[in-house]
């Protein structure tokens, strides 16, 4: 029990020095990471609605709501209402917002790209698979 223990707290420890070298890094502290992955998900999926957003974040729609705002104000997303039902917000980029993730894509993968120069060929191909691994269990 004592290496599971080791291992959740490696995992914590560098959760944390990630989220602190991109949140400083990326956006110059103007973007939060949860923000970030607003963005990115957009980027991915195109115009998506608030509750898809809130899933993709496991988090509930009234959270999404105060990150997306900060992104309206901001200009980097726009919000409309659906078409076919009023009650349904959709959240897209704007040109500004596709600049921006661009920029900020770009600088995640060079921070990547550092830190696994570091690891053997062998080294990344484990690593990939207990993430993914991971990934699966949750």
């Amino acid at each position: 029990m004592q290496e599971i223990e080791k291992i959740a707290e490696s995992i914590s420890r560098l959760q944390r020095k990630m989220r602190a070298k991109l949140s400083n890094e990326l956006s110059q502290g103007e973007i939060t990471i949860p923000q970030y992955h607003i963005l990115e998900h957009l980027n991915d999926k195109g115009e998506t609605t608030m509750h898809e957003v809130a899933d993709y974040l496991f988090v509930t729609p009234p959270a999404v709501t105060g990150l997306v705002d900060k992104l309206v104000k901001m200009q980097l997303v726009q919000r409309d209402f659906s078409s076919s039902d009023r009650r349904i917000i959709i959240v897209s980029l704007t040109p500004k917002g596709k600049t921006v993730i661009l920029k900020i894509k770009n600088q995640s993968n060079e921070l990547f790209f550092s830190i696994f120069k570091g690891f053997s060929a062998q080294d990344r191909k484990n690593f990939l698979e207990v993430t993914q691994k991971m990934e699966e269990l949750l």
